[in-house]
């Protein structure tokens, strides 16, 4: 029978624990440093190599790093940018901040209402199918049979009308036969 090993095939160092000489009236702080498994060369007075690393570079410990020198590895703190303020008037969002208003007022909406009031106020004027609607909101394909019943956009336009309330609940307009329509501010009126 073939004898067998019994070292493993990772061995991780030995950490030292020998404290560096220190005055008597001072407290103990101790530095662990792995052990070299690599022969070190050392330096007699004439200059020459002893023992079996000969050739090969003393091993140099780690340094401790000062207080200063750890602070400046850190990345600087960077200012956040201030977010453009709301108008007082008409209907508002912002992505970024997942922010709705309406005359100043912010709006609470589900996810989708949210997604479907950005979208229209992405496209002002367009007149958008609901199907194009399940397409670019929903994400849903035409053929797609686990898409949900194009009823489902009439059904969130109308919560989303109510909670834009009676001053700009007409702003999303209804396109006979064909599906919704976002109206802009008319600059004349306004």
């Amino acid at each position: 029978m073939p004898a067998q090993s019994t070292t493993l095939p990772y061995r991780a160092p030995r950490l030292t624990t020998a404290a560096p000489p220190r005055p008597a009236d001072t407290t103990t702080t101790v530095h662990r440093q792995p052990v070299s498994r690599m022969a070190v060369q050392s330096r007699t007075a004439g200059g020459v190599g002893a023992g079996v690393g000969a050739g090969v570079a003393p091993a140099r410990a780690p340094q401790a790093l000062r207080p200063t020198q750890a602070l400046r590895s850190v990345p600087p703190i960077r200012p956040v940018p201030q977010l453009p303020a709301p108008p007082r008037q008409g209907v508002w969002t912002d992505r970024g901040a997942w922010l709705a208003t309406v005359d100043g007022r912010v709006l609470s909406l589900t996810y989708l209402e949210f997604e479907v009031l950005d979208f229209f106020l992405r496209h002002p004027g367009t007149a958008h199918s609901r199907q194009a609607l399940l397409a670019s909101v929903w994400g849903h394909r035409p053929d797609d049979q686990s898409a949900p019943d194009a009823r489902t956009v009439d059904v969130l336009v109308t919560r989303l009308r109510r909670k834009l309330g009676p001053e700009h609940r007409y702003r999303i307009e209804t396109v006979r036969r064909v599906g919704y329509r976002y109206r802009p501010i008319d600059l004349a009126i306004g």
